[in-house]
């Protein structure tokens, strides 16, 4: 798992596993950190996911902290119903598939302008990560 804040954005990637609790704790202080200057969350993920005690801990988050947008974008349908059937996100997140970024940064308020950008961002975590990523929009 990797993230970084660009502008007002929170970008994060997942790789095909679950982070680890280390993992996850160490990205829940990321969040509470940097969540007064997040408007939206990107999340980009080849089918790992938090697990359901991770999610909990979550969920146990100060409002701000949950509540901005954020949109998945994966290939895994196993991560897209998951998202799909989180009550606590319902109003705020969508999930799109990887044919679906224009949609996801439409939802995210992302200007076109700064697409490329974002786009570069969530490849350079994927390769960081050791991922092969698959070619992204421009």
């Amino acid at each position: 798992m990797a993230y970084v804040l660009v502008g007002r954005l929170s970008i994060n990637v997942y790789s095909p596993s679950s982070p680890t609790d280390e993992e996850w704790d160490a990205y829940l202080k990321y969040r509470v950190q940097h969540m007064p200057r997040v408007d939206a969350v990107l999340v980009y993920t080849q089918g790992g996911a938090s697990t359901i005690p991770q999610r909990e801990r979550l969920n146990r988050m100060p409002p701000r902290v949950l509540g901005v947008l954020g949109a998945v974008v994966t290939s895994s349908v196993y991560v897209r119903a998951m998202y799909k059937a989180r009550p606590e996100t319902h109003a705020l997140w969508r999930v799109f598939s990887e044919t679906e970024w224009d949609g996801a940064f439409r939802h995210l308020g992302v200007r076109h302008e700064e697409r490329s950008t974002v786009l570069a961002t969530v490849t350079k975590l994927g390769v960081d990560l050791g991922l092969a990523m698959p070619l992204l929009p421009s």
